[in-house]
């Protein structure tokens, strides 16, 4: 195994091991609805610089991806305490999702967040994620779309089919707060054209 891959597998170990014994993987969990449909309010560490959040986070992300299956469609509306997903496909195609927060965690996260996107998967590859950091008031409804994407250091273009798996995670962090934040985890199975 390459050196680098050793010490950044190191690193992730060390960080998970210390973010499990200090408690800062979730602050507060909050309830699943099955492993298709997760998401919970987190905690910063104060001074956490950004990239370990997001290292953080991504591992978290990775671990439900592996062993969640895609045995509902992406269709119609998720509610979860954080956030509810509202989906459909086009008859051309196109995923289309409107993500809105829930009145608990604008009430968490205040007035302003920043949304982002910063890991995706289709068929347990992992993709460039197909949507970037939003800053908005937090009663903004993030929507986005995905018809092609591109696998992460492939710049080849994939179209997305019917029952594929996709697994979509959103970060959202308070602008009022800056230890504050909220994640959303869905797997779902893209459905056939025209889907809602």
């Amino acid at each position: 195994m390459p050196q680098k891959r050793q010490h950044s597998l190191l690193v992730c170990s060390v960080l998970g091991a210390s973010l499990l014994a200090g408690g800062s993987i979730p602050a507060h969990a909050a309830e699943s609805h099955g492993e298709t449909d997760v998401g919970e309010l987190i905690s910063i560490a104060e001074g956490e610089a950004p990239a370990v959040t997001y290292a953080r986070v991504q591992q978290r992300a990775e671990e439900i991806h592996a062993r969640t299956a895609a045995d509902k469609k992406c269709t119609g509306v998720w509610k979860h305490s954080v956030a509810n997903v509202d989906w459909d496909r086009t008859s051309a195609g196109t995923v289309r999702w409107n993500f809105k927060l829930t009145a608990r965690t604008r009430a968490k996260l205040g007035p302003a967040v920043t949304v982002s996107m910063p890991n995706a998967w289709v068929n347990n590859h992992a993709i460039n994620a197909p949507y970037g950091p939003h800053p908005r008031a937090s009663t903004y409804n993030f929507h986005g779309s995905m018809k092609k994407y591109n696998r992460k250091g492939s710049s080849t273009k994939h179209t997305i089919r019917t029952k594929n798996k996709i697994t979509f995670y959103w970060l959202i962090k308070s602008h009022s707060n800056p230890r504050a934040g909220a994640t959303r985890y869905i797997t779902c199975q893209v459905p056939p054209k025209g889907s809602r």
